[in-house]
């Protein structure tokens, strides 16, 4: 048995002793499981520590040295991503267990580390800022031609032009599809990797594309055609304007946290939201390629005034990332459902019928606030409560997509980066 903070306190969890108000009313008894509504009231009665069973008891003895150090990690990653998670209300279930999450998976990991936190403190700092000349580029491009139209967004290569005229056509076979893939070795690979990774769950591995698409199915297949023809369209961003890596990490975890949840909500399906989530920033890559300047503004203000990535374009272009990918899916001709994952990410209806829309909203969240390196990333996005409702998922939920995300992410990112240094082909 410990005694943990009311803050650190999930429902699921076993009281270890009566918790009890200051006045002496039972809030929960001993060996009671914890309830949502059992938080409730011992916060409202202003309970701050409650003693759990379960772990070893620590009352008046030395604890083991890694205990501590987890403990004081805790506390200190705990007072450091409060900045981060400003947008995201902590009271809310959701974001209480959310950031629970982080701050454990956080101290887990600088404890395994040897990451000195109180160096962290000291120095913070910001990630993924480009170098200061391009912060005032003159050459950048008027933001209303970008979305205008009257500036080329982006092209798809040849290959993947071919392949979606074919995936729409009544007398295409799945011969004629795995012909135009074998033609391209990138492709071919990554199609490969992605069937035979956790997400398809094969049992046996596939390899020949053949298979791929026989397995895959072909509504399957367009989807992911068509995501990794996105990805594919923007392998030339310059290093200097952005980590890419870290952009590409939050897009595979992003689509992985998705297609986890989708997995619990009726309807919805994992592939689909899948590459959904790997396309819901590609409008940040638009406005990288097209408008450098402005984009570094944006990132700079975020990341100073703690602003959520879209609202901080808002200010600094008058529109956001979501709206270019809209603009950009659209000019693509993509499937209506995978341009409002990316157009409307932020901002979803909470309808029954946008619940795929919902889930990337849900896992972008997700991903901004279990990304590692934790104290440098972008602000964790608010929560858009009707969207959450409209998914009728418990947040006890949260903690196993977080255990089952690691592995799959690791094994998502293998499929676009060959190297740990070099960004997606």
């Amino acid at each position: 048995m410990a005694k943990h903070s009311i803050e650190d306190v999930v429902p699921g969890m076993v009281a270890g002793r009566d918790v009890n108000s200051q006045d002496g009313a039972l809030l929960a008894a001993c060996g009671a499981t914890l309830s949502e509504a059992h938080l409730r009231a011992m916060r409202a009665y202003g309970v701050r520590d409650v003693d759990i069973a379960g772990d070893e008891d620590d009352d008046g003895a030395d604890r083991d040295g890694d205990a501590l150090r987890l403990e004081a990690a805790r506390d200190q990653c705990r007072r450091l991503l409060l900045p981060r998670f400003a947008a995201l209300d902590l009271e809310h279930p959701f974001g209480r267990i959310v950031f629970r999450l982080a701050v454990e998976r956080t101290a887990e990991r600088a404890v395994a580390e040897g990451l000195d936190l109180d160096a962290v403190a000291d120095n913070p700092a910001l990630a993924s800022l480009p170098p200061e000349q391009q912060l005032f580029d003159a050459g950048a491009v008027d933001p209303a031609s970008l979305v205008s139209g009257e500036v080329e967004l982006a092209t798809l290569p040849e290959v993947y032009v071919r392949l979606l005229s074919a995936l729409h056509s009544e007398k295409a076979t799945a011969g004629d599809l795995a012909a135009i893939i074998g033609r391209d070795p990138s492709l071919s690979a990554k199609l490969l990797k992605l069937v035979n990774s956790p997400l398809y769950g094969s049992r046996t591995p596939v390899d020949t594309i053949g298979r791929a698409v026989a397995m895959a199915g072909q509504q399957e297949l367009t989807t992911l055609v068509t995501g990794l023809a996105a990805l594919s369209a923007f392998s030339d961003i310059a290093p200097g304007l952005c980590d890419m890596r870290m952009f590409w990490r939050h897009a595979a975890s992003c689509g992985t946290y998705a297609s986890l949840l989708a997995e619990s909500v009726p309807g919805a399906a994992p592939d689909r939201v899948f590459v959904g989530g790997l396309l819901h920033d590609i409008g940040q890559l638009v406005i990288l390629r097209k408008l450098p300047a402005a984009a570094g503004r944006a990132l700079l203000l975020s990341r100073v005034e703690g602003l959520p990535a879209n609202e901080a374009e808002v200010a600094v272009l008058g529109f956001d990332h979501a709206a270019v990918g809209r603009a950009l899916l659209t000019n693509w001709n993509f499937p209506p459902t995978l341009t409002a994952m990316a157009a409307e990410h932020h901002q979803p209806d909470g309808r029954p019928q946008s619940r795929e829309t919902a889930l990337v909203h849900v896992a972008d969240i997700l991903a901004s606030a279990w990304v590692w390196p934790a104290f440098c990333g972008a602000p964790v996005p608010p929560l858009d409560e009707p969207a959450w409702q409209s998914l009728g998922l418990p947040e006890t939920v949260l903690a196993r997509v977080a255990r089952d995300g690691d592995d799959r992410i690791s094994e998502i990112e293998s499929v676009f980066f060959s190297d740990p240094n070099t960004p997606p082909q």
